[in-house]
């Protein structure tokens, strides 16, 4: 008879192979994980201990569809599974609550790539009322972070902030999480951006830039370079800005937030009034928006084209509006929709520059509730 191997042994790996995800440790993250699959099948029967294997296989895929969109899959079925598991766990016995807590976290993390912002933020604050069973400052630094990204992607900046400077001090302490502390630099300095604090935005991009330039990761460098050029857009700064997100264009070949880079340079490219290329950037970022599935960035080029390119087709503008709204991605539609008045104004255009004016102004009375809604 086979011996089985101990179900605590596997558990070990499982918290090694978490700890690989964790720092976008990709190469490394799949040989432990065929490893822990094959060790799977021989190991003594715990549901628990497969149930937690389930949740950290999805805090896989959910990495995969950043690092290697090619390589991944859809991960819905995960989800489903996951619930099974929990379900056949309550049969026997109560659910411990750190898989209560990472079946909450992830599935926010899920939703959070879904767009569906407003999901994921349940999601998350359900996970973080069973936060005190969490003993590892890590991984509470990891949930402090991914609070700090959905406050600002609700545009609830001070409480995004609060977030990322928490889980900042954590991962500073730790010299192999560098990665996770330029993405905090990002957060701190998206969140200037969005106060209009310009310049202040500009010098942690570029600490973060210098930073990744040390790093051996084409995702990170990518990422520093386009929000550094993405600050130079709101100073005003096109050639700066054109420069820096042409660079890390050519970076991110096959990285999800190509469709993004590409929005941004056609943007430049309008702002430069260089409406040929910005023409050829709106081809080539449609295509690359449907290869990765992304509907926001699909919208957004398609409102910029049809608002300073194809001036006569307004079913495009408008439904493109249509999907940023349904996804409450507010901030959004009032910075494309007042820079539609605006220019719609310059060419005597004044009722569409009235109407998208009035547009702007319907968003950012959205954006002020949702700062009353998770002051709560």
């Amino acid at each position: 008879m086979v011996q089985k191997i101990p179900y605590v042994d596997v558990a070990s790996k499982m918290n090694e192979w978490y700890s690989m995800i964790r720092e976008n440790k990709v190469t490394d993250a799949e040989f432990l994980r065929a490893e822990i699959q094959r060790e799977i099948d021989e190991m003594e029967e715990d549901q628990t201990v497969l149930a937690y294997y389930s949740l950290i296989d999805l805090r896989h895929k959910i990495m995969l569809k950043d690092l290697k969109p090619n390589q991944a899959i859809d991960i819905k079925d995960s989800l489903k599974e996951i619930e099974l598991k929990k379900e056949e766990i309550e049969k026997e016995n109560q659910v411990d609550e750190m898989i209560n807590y990472y079946s909450w976290f992830f599935k926010g993390m899920y939703e959070f790539k879904q767009k569906n912002f407003n999901t994921a933020i349940t999601c998350y604050k359900i996970a973080e009322q069973k936060l005190s069973t969490v003993t590892d400052e890590i991984e509470r630094a990891e949930f402090n972070y991914k609070m700090a990204e959905i406050y600002y992607h609700l545009n609830q900046n001070h409480l995004s902030m609060n977030y990322a400077t928490m889980a900042l001090d954590t991962f500073k302490a730790y010299a192999t999480l560098k990665e996770k502390e330029i993405f905090c630099y990002f957060v701190i300095a998206g969140n200037q951006l969005d106060c209009m604090r310009y310049e202040d935005a500009l010098e942690p991009f570029q600490k973060a830039l210098n930073e990744a330039k040390e790093l051996n990761s084409g995702y990170l460098l990518a990422s520093a370079y386009f929000n550094v050029g993405n600050c130079y857009f709101y100073l005003n700064e096109f050639s700066e800005a054109y420069e820096n997100i042409k660079r890390s264009l050519g970076i991110i070949e096959n990285f999800s937030h190509k469709p993004k880079a590409i929005f941004q340079l056609m943007y430049v490219c309008i702002k430069q009034k260089n409406y040929t290329e910005a023409l050829k950037l709106y081809e080539e970022g449609i295509l690359s928006a449907k290869a990765f599935d992304d509907k926001q960035h699909e919208a957004q080029l398609n409102i910029l084209k049809g608002v300073y390119l194809n001036e006569s087709d307004h079913k495009l503008v408008e439904s493109g509006f249509d999907y940023l709204e349904s996804k409450s991605l507010y901030a959004d539609v009032e910075e494309l929709a007042i820079d539609a008045a605006t220019y719609y104004n310059e060419n005597g255009r004044l009722e569409e520059s009235t109407k998208f004016f009035q547009k702007g102004i319907l968003a950012r009375i959205q954006i002020k509730r949702g700062d009353v809604l998770y002051e709560k």
